[in-house]
């Protein structure tokens, strides 16, 4: 991918800049990992670190395909990480104007996920990219653009770290599930939510 090798080295001109969030590996590795049991010695019931998802839960976490998702499967993950609230950071991806090409200033960022994605802690992780919009223009085309975008930060990670490409689904969402529902048009809305639904 001649276009993503550009971006990785900052040559791609003209694109307006955004703002870098000088993500850190290991500040992505603690934000996705599960929470270890804590080490008591009560016999009682003691919270498990990782989400106990329902057999039927699993047995779809297990079957998500790597793209391409159907409508009510996109649903039924929603609502799964809804009820579990799996390990998740919402990272500002920055992509040229109604385009799914990342922009050269968020290429550290991606690095910084990618090297993390790779660490012991998560490499036997399924991860889901969600991509996201704000509610600029109509839902389809928000959903369309989205997905695209979903797909080029997986494409970028699978292309550039040792990352089994069946371990990350990309998702998009559109404008689906706002981070800012007070205003739609937020920027923070804008985003790629990363979500370790585990091994």
């Amino acid at each position: 991918m001649p276009l993503l090798a550009l971006l990785a080295a900052g040559l791609l001109a003209g694109a307006p800049q955004g703002h870098a969030q000088d993500l850190d590996a290991k500040d992505i590795v603690r934000s996705l990992s599960v929470p270890k049991k804590p080490r008591t010695r009560s016999l009682g019931k003691q919270d498990a670190g990782a989400p106990a998802y329902s057999e039927q839960d699993k047995s779809l976490i297990r079957s998500i395909p790597t793209r391409g998702l159907k409508v009510s499967m996109k649903k039924q993950i929603g609502e799964i990480i809804d009820t579990y609230a799996p390990p998740r950071l919402d990272i500002e991806i920055e992509f040229d104007f109604n385009s799914d090409t990342v922009r050269a200033d968020s290429v550290p960022d991606l690095n910084a996920l990618g090297t993390a994605l790779i660490h012991p802690s998560l490499a036997q992780s399924r991860i889901i990219l969600n991509g996201h919009t704000d509610a600029k223009g109509s839902n389809d085309y928000n959903l369309e653009l989205s997905e695209r975008r979903a797909a080029s930060v997986r494409d970028y990670l699978i292309s550039h770290f040792p990352i089994d490409d069946n371990r990350l689904i990309a998702i998009g969402f559109g404008e689906e599930r706002l981070k800012n529902a007070h205003d739609p048009e937020a920027g923070e809305n804008r985003r790629v939510e990363v979500v370790n639904m585990g091994g």
